[in-house]
């Protein structure tokens, strides 16, 4: 591709991961160490690369190479032609940065997790595939190649949940999280075609081109361009774009897990952690955030409206369903969903900038929690192992947990740190994302309800009742985790790698990493204010699109203004979100601290909104029984129908086809045959009587006259 050094740059960080997937697939298990070192040193590579791009490119200039990819001729005479290129600009070099970062750490982080797995360059493998899925779908500037890099995200994620093929479980969640995500991309498919229909093209820059010049006039949108040389005059009603943004945003649903296809999320979990810490954290999820920013100029109001009531409802459905759940990452996957819903719902309230800012943030804590979430895993099964504990006793259940915090204080330290980046506490990264989102949306209710309809401030309220419900799941959390008394009948200093160490060495490193940059002071200067915020100013809408007029500019406008008049309405928003923040966790510390041990052992949800949360609103057993077992017992009924119908029809046609062409065979040898045969024989017969009359003898022709004359005498006299 002929481009820039840059785009040449950024298509070798894309390739370095495909090049480990290849070396450690076809050859892993030839090399030294199973090639894990040689997929950790291309990620570093690329993560280097990655870095020198960012500084290249934040905030200074951006980089766009194109070439044709293939051509198809039109109906005239001309011939489109499709093209393929690489776009840096600051939302991708934020998001190259942050995908390489975090997958260079995963990796590390397996080295001592994975250790001794059978798998384990089939696992390296696997992260290989995956970054560089990921990597395309932030790097490509078309929808087309989007679109096939996010079906390879998905294949590949269906690899990494699914590793452990052996158990039932982790199959089961592999299928569910591909065919649930193949639901969402049946819309974002319609949705690109749509724009392709409409435009001609899949080149986002040259469709947010089109989209600033077109207007609206009585009601509809119109834009006027050049078409094979020819004039094209296009007219759309906004029902058609708000059905395709919709479409575009039905993409984000399965990825991102918003409702109602977040149930895929909380069972992804059946895969190894660091896997978890991937998915949930930068990757795969994050995917649908960065599709809604990338092609935000493509959404009109009425479809950015449902984005941030969907988005509101998802935040509020995973924050409720984390409340009363015991498996260690089942807590942090319905967060992820929680998390995820913030950032929906900021895309959809005109807060671009701060969904991003939160979108990178939380990259950064929640991998954190995830990893240490994995050192407990590892350290509970140590310990299970050493103490020749019961094998039903679950190693991820928090319940069995309880005082870890004497046992392994580097693992508390960095797990606390990274949860109040998650609750928002000051000082932290969360605390200045959140705060932006909810600033932003209330800014979005206010600008919404000036026709006098409130309701539109039920979403900044279910983002404030959000804040109370994070700091109260993760002060449960973290109290049962590492307050209190061990819970389990063994020494908890058994769950130590060693006596002088809690954990190995390799793991040890990149939870520390992630849990300092949990800290705000990495994304404002002052960690108190998130307006000042670099990374949020890189971020503005204006900037990353700064030739392109959004189909709903003037929303967007109007939202902007009124968040830069609410200068008191920031102040009280930090100061409420810290109350409800604190008043969470207080909560959380005073309803556990003084149940006993046989308590926390035996805890289950007793009212029927605990149960409700606990089985997460019953989403699965509705689809299963909605969706699932309908569609079986169709492919069943279908099944039987083929066996005991068509197959009985076919088989026992055939054999009467086989009777009634042997019966055709016989009539044709004894009735058809015989008579051409019978004919002939009568032909021979009379040929042979002829001859014989003509023998040339006179008495024997007297003979026959005589006979011939008494015939006709007998026949006179008889008549």
């Amino acid at each position: 591709m002929a481009g820039t050094p840059e785009t040449k740059l950024a298509l070798a960080v894309l390739l370095l991961p495909l090049f480990a997937f290849l070396s450690l697939f076809f050859f892993g298990k030839r090399l030294p160490r199973q090639g894990d070192w040689l997929g950790i040193a291309l990620t570093v590579l690329a993560f280097g690369a990655s870095v020198w791009l960012f500084s290249a490119t934040w905030n200074h200039t951006s980089f766009h190479s194109r070439t044709v990819w293939f051509s198809l001729p039109a109906l005239s005479a001309s011939v489109t032609n499709f093209t393929a290129g690489i776009l840096l600009d600051n939302l991708t070099v934020l998001m190259l940065v942050i995908v390489t970062f975090i997958s260079t750490l995963v990796q590390l982080f397996s080295v001592g997790y994975m250790h001794g797995d059978a798998g384990y360059s089939r696992y390296y493998a696997f992260l290989g595939l995956f970054t560089f899925s990921m990597l395309g779908i932030v790097l490509v500037d078309n929808l087309l190649l989007l679109f096939m890099f996010w079906e390879l995200v998905g294949f590949s994620s269906y690899l990494l949940i699914g590793f452990w093929f052996d158990r039932p479980a982790a199959v089961a969640a592999n299928k569910k999280a591909f065919l649930v995500n193949r639901v969402g991309d049946i819309g974002l498919l319609l949705g690109l075609f749509f724009f392709y229909t409409c435009f001609r093209t899949f080149d986002l820059e040259a469709l947010r081109t089109l989209v600033n010049e077109g207007s609206w006039i009585g009601g509809s949108f119109l834009v006027s361009f050049q078409l094979h040389g020819q004039p094209w005059d296009l007219e759309l009603a906004p029902l058609w774009l708000t059905l395709a943004g919709l479409g575009l945003f039905m993409g984000c649903v399965g990825k991102s897990a918003q409702f109602p296809l977040q149930v895929w999320l909380p069972d992804a979990m059946q895969g190894p952690t660091p896997v978890s810490s991937l998915i949930h954290a930068a990757t795969m999820v994050a995917a649908g955030v960065y599709l809604l920013a990338r092609c935000y100029a493509f959404f009109t109001v009425d479809a950015l409206t449902v984005i941030a009531i969907v988005g509101a409802i998802t935040a509020l459905l995973g924050a409720v369903a984390a409340l009363t759940q015991n498996d260690i990452k089942a807590v942090l996957a319905f967060s992820t969903i929680s998390q995820l819903g913030y950032m929906v719902m900021g895309m959809g309230t005109g807060a671009h900038d701060a969904s991003l800012f939160h979108l990178t943030t939380h990259a950064f804590f929640k991998a954190a929690l995830f990893l240490n979430a994995g050192i407990i895993i590892h350290a509970m099964h140590r310990g299970l192992h050493h103490s020749h504990q019961p094998e039903h006793i679950d190693p991820q259940d928090i319940r069995n947990m309880g005082g870890l915090r004497k046992a392994m204080p580097f693992t508390f330290f960095t797990y606390a740190l990274a949860a109040a980046a998650l609750v928002g506490l000051p000082l932290f990264s969360g605390f200045l994302s959140k705060d932006a989102i909810l600033a932003g949306s209330w800014a979005w209710a206010q600008t919404m309800s000036a026709n006098g309809n409130a309701l539109y401030f039920l979403v900044p309220a279910i983002g404030f009742a959000v804040v109370l419900l994070t700091a109260y799941y993760m002060g449960r959390h973290l109290w049962l985790l590492f307050f209190g008394e061990f819970r389990l009948p063994f020494d908890i200093k058994s769950l130590r790698f060693s006596a002088g160490r809690e954990v190995e060495l390799v793991m040890l490193v990149p939870v520390l990493l992630l849990a300092v940059l949990s800290l705000g002071v990495f994304f404002s200067l002052n960690p108190l204010d998130f307006a000042g915020s670099w990374l949020l100013q890189g971020l503005n809408l204006g900037l990353l699109a700064a030739d392109a007029r959004p189909l709903a500019d003037g929303l967007l406008q109007a939202v902007a203004e009124q968040d830069k008049a609410n200068h008191v309405a920031h102040v009280l928003f930090a100061v409420l979100a810290v109350a409800l923040g604190v008043s969470g966790v207080g909560y959380a510390i005073i309803k556990y601290r003084n149940k006993t041990k046989e308590m926390l052992l035996q805890e289950q949800p007793q009212s029927a909104l605990g149960r409700l949360s606990y089985n997460h609103f019953y989403l699965d057993q509705l689809y299963n029984s909605a969706f699932v077992k309908p569609t079986l017992l169709l492919a069943r009924s279908l099944y039987r129908t083929d066996k005991r119908v068509i197959d009985y029809l076919l088989n026992n046609g055939s054999i009467i086809l086989v009777v009634l062409a042997k019966t055709v065979a016989w009539f044709d040898r004894l009735v058809v045959d015989g008579l051409v045969w019978l004919v002939g024989a009568l032909s021979r017969f009379a040929g042979r009587f002829g001859r014989n009359l003509q023998n040339g003898k006179v008495q024997s022709y007297f003979a026959y006259s005589l006979l011939g004359f008494i015939l006709i005498i007998l026949y006179i006299v008889l008549k």
